[in-house]
Order: C-alpha cells, then sequence, then structure tokens
C-alpha cells in the first residue's frame, strides 16, 4: 500500500524484555508506566524486572510484569551472584537501566542481552551512559520521570502513548480496605514519613493540622482522619495522638498493598515527598504534597486534580505534573504553613470525576 494514508509497520520489540529499576516505592511506581506500554503494544512480550524487596509488592502479580528478580540489599556477592544467574537463565533480548546507575546499568551490561538501553548522556549518573549500548532521546532535566521513563518503551518501537500506571489488586488488600471504609468512611489520609530528614513536614505542623481539621474549626468536612506512615514513623504518630481523640493511627500497622488499596478509596492524602504520595496518585486519588528541597516538576505526584506546595506557596500545574517552565524553588519544610494547607485542602475535597489511569 502506498499514498499518503499508508502506514509504515513498526519493527517487532523484543521477545524477552529486563527492566533494572530496583526502588524506592515512589520510583518503581512511576517506571511502571514502561512496563504498561510495552505490554499494551504487544501483550506477548516477556517482561521480567530486577527490584530490591522493598518494592516487590508493586510488581508481584502485576499484569504487564511476568518474572521478579529481587536483590535483597546487603546480601554481599552471593546475593548479587544468584539475582544475575536467575537474569541470565531467564535470556532477554534486551535490558533496559531506568535508575541510570553504576550498579544499575552493571546489572543490564551483564544480563547476556543483545540490547542495553539507557539515558542520555546528561541525565545520566555516575558515568553509567558509558556502558550502555543505547540511549533514549535527549529531554528536558526537569521534564518529569514518568515522561522520561516513556522514551524507553517509544525507542524499542512500542509507539507513543500517555503514561499509564497500574498497581496489583491483591484480595487480602481490597478486603482490608473496604472494610475499613464500611466500618470508618472513606478518610482524609495523613502520612507523615517521608525517605530524608530533610523531606518531613514538622510535627508540630501535623498536630496543629489534625487538631483544627478535627475541631471542625477548618470550615471543611473532611470526614475521619487517618495516620498512615511506615514502622520508622510509629512514634511521630503515637505523639501526635495525644489529645487527638476520633484520629485513627495506622502508622506502621499496614502493609503496602493495604495503604494503596486504602488510598484509592480515600478522599485525599495530605504528604511530603515521599512513596506513598506516588501511590496514592496512581491509584486517582487527590495528593496535597508539601516539598521542600526536592523538585516537584520531576518528582511530584502525576496526574490531575492534585496540589503541590513548596515554600509555602501553591505551585501552578501544567497539564499533568507542576509546570518545569516554573524557576525551580528550594525551601525548607517548616515554611510551608498549616493554613497555607487549609486553604487548599477544600478544592481537592470537592467530588471530582474519577482519575484512575487505565
Amino acid at each position: 500500500m502506498t499514498g499518503p494514508d499508508a502506514r509504515v509497520p513498526r519493527a517487532p520489540l523484543p521477545r524477552k524484555i529486563l527492566i533494572v529499576r530496583l526502588g524506592a516505592i515512589g520510583d518503581v511506581t512511576n517506571a511502571l508506566v514502561v512496563a504498561n506500554a510495552i505490554k499494551d503494544a504487544d501483550p506477548g512480550v516477556v517482561i521480567g524486572w530486577a527490584v530490591h524487596p522493598l518494592s516487590l509488592p508493586l510488581l508481584e502479580g502485576h499484569p504487564s510484569v511476568d518474572r521478579v528478580h529481587p536483590w535483597p540489599r546487603k546480601s554481599g556477592f552471593a546475593g548479587f551472584r544468584a539475582l544475575m544467574g536467575s537474569i541470565r537463565r531467564a535470556r532477554y533480548d534486551a535490558a533496559l537501566d531506568l535508575q541510570r546507575l553504576q550498579k544499575s546499568t552493571l546489572i543490564a551490561r551483564m544480563s547476556g542481552a543483545k540490547r542495553v538501553i539507557g539515558f542520555d548522556r546528561p541525565r545520566s549518573k555516575e558515568l553509567s551512559w558509558i556502558w550502555t549500548g543505547e540511549r533514549i532521546a535527549p529531554g528536558p532535566r526537569r521534564e518529569h520521570m514518568a515522561l522520561q521513563y516513556m522514551r524507553f518503551p517509544a525507542l524499542l518501537g512500542a509507539g507513543l502513548s500517555a503514561p499509564r500506571r497500574s498497581l496489583p489488586a491483591p484480595p487480602a488488600a481490597e478486603n482490608f480496605a473496604t472494610e475499613f471504609v464500611e466500618q470508618n468512611g472513606a478518610p482524609l489520609l495523613i502520612n507523615l514519613g517521608a525517605s530524608k530528614p530533610e523531606k518531613l513536614w514538622p510535627t508540630a505542623s501535623f498536630r496543629e493540622l489534625l487538631r483544627t481539621l478535627h475541631g471542625g474549626r477548618s470550615g471543611t468536612d473532611v470526614g475521619p482522619l487517618v495516620l498512615t506512615g511506615g514502622p520508622g514513623d510509629i512514634p511521630a504518630a503515637e505523639a501526635l495522638m495525644e489529645g487527638s481523640h476520633g484520629v485513627i493511627n495506622l502508622a506502621g500497622k499496614t502493609t503496602l498493598p493495604e495503604l494503596w488499596e486504602l488510598s484509592r478509596r480515600s478522599q485525599a492524602m495530605v504528604t511530603a515527598d515521599t512513596g506513598p504520595m506516588h501511590l496514592c496518585a496512581a491509584v486517582g486519588t487527590p495528593v496535597l504534597a508539601i516539598f521542600g528541597p526536592g523538585d516537584p516538576a520531576r518528582t511530584g505526584p502525576y496526574g490531575r486534580g492534585h496540589a503541590v506546595l513548596q515554600g509555602g506557596e501553591l505551585l501552578p500545574f501544567a497539564g499533568l505534573s507542576v509546570d518545569p517552565a516554573k524557576p525551580r524553588v528550594q525551601a525548607p519544610m517548616g515554611k510551608t504553613r498549616v493554613e497555607t494547607v487549609l486553604e487548599v485542602l477544600p478544592e481537592l475535597l470537592k467530588p471530582q470525576a474519577p482519575q484512575v489511569e487505565t
């Protein structure tokens, strides 16, 4: 067929593809756009994933991930040898280094795959670009990571498509979240944790927020207030519970799947820059994210219906993420005051059309 309407067929995708994105939770959540895009283009492609155990629940049972290669941290040479043995036995045709570090590139290079694909040189780290045979097309440094990841399936020939994240739905986690909402109502989640101290919102600010919301002084009906976080956030949560009657404390008490299934059924989440922020955004629930030193244009909540506060200011969104054309702001987390959160929160709690990425 010739003429202006003729379509040039795409080259077939590699039949077996390894994704290397070891962690953390938010990074793996956003990187799922790659597996989904490849499977959407060709469901017959076999996708494997090398990952640290922390993010393993995101991949086990995922419809777009056929095989998972866990690499326990601090497992030494024996752990690395076991990892590479399982990867090489799978005989991948292509390996994608989504982490752009020396260790992730080494895994991709040693996988035995004929094609090893990594980031473009300006956006690589630790000179990892040296070890990749192919590199994705260059792009803006402040482009959101979900969009940067989408350059990998495009290079493979999967075509251009919008980023689509999805998470598994383990029945036990679904049952937990459904029963919780049936008993308590759809909650407003207050997530306490962050991966680095400089990303933590002050405990005093959380306390003031809880007292204002629970006391009804905000003028907004928020429903049940639920504290969430990891095991390291238990002391802060227990301190906040003193005098906070009616607040439900789930910090350190949920599995990762239970957290994202509860997020799916929640009104919204108030959180710092952390993995649960990305989980909540991925299931389509509004997020009010408080940023300090991070760059929300790259790592903020991706999708519609979210809000980002940084340096005490509400940042403008362009399409589905914070506008990267605006100058980057870096400020202490404490500069975002409770009053500003209370001004923005009512907009997130208004009924919205579902934003779940299908």
